[in-house]
């Protein structure tokens, strides 16, 4: 057999904090507490926001923080709020009522000339006088 030095191989490890979150700001205390600070976008400063019991606690504190120094537009937050999205645009308005169509005529309000069969004028006349009669029948029971 041949001597071949033997091969080492390293691994690209990724150094990373012992007490980190995967929040923004929050770092874990070895006696399980979360400390959260922030700092300030303008001067550099780190501000401390405290010690909480739970990680989304310390999170909440903050995006809190993140939303005084930044405004509501520009602050970087752990957790989505609703009222930092951008405005929606407002619903389309209303379609327009439907025109009102032309009134169906009543059968006994023809005009003179509207209708050239002779027919249905006929049939009309004798609609007219029906109703007419029947509206007298009844009015006449009532005085009865």
């Amino acid at each position: 057999m041949a001597d071949f030095p033997p091969v080492i191989f390293h691994r690209n490890r990724r150094r990373r904090s012992r007490a980190s979150t995967e929040y923004l700001g929050v770092r874990r205390r070895p006696w399980g507490r979360y400390a959260a600070e922030i700092r300030n976008p303008y001067t550099k400063e780190r501000h401390w926001l405290g010690t909480f019991d739970t990680a989304e606690e310390a999170a909440l504190a903050y995006d809190l923080s993140s939303i005084a120094f930044s405004g509501l537009a520009r602050a970087r937050t752990n957790f989505y709020y609703p009222f930092l999205a951008p405005p929606s645009p407002p619903p389309p308005p209303p379609p327009p009522p439907p025109s009102p169509q032309p009134e169906e005529r009543d059968d006994c309000c023809f005009e003179s000339g509207s209708i050239e069969d002779d027919d249905s004028m006929t049939i009309a006349a004798i609609l007219q006088s029906f109703r007419h009669s029947s509206a007298l029948s009844s009015s006449s029971s009532l005085l009865y």
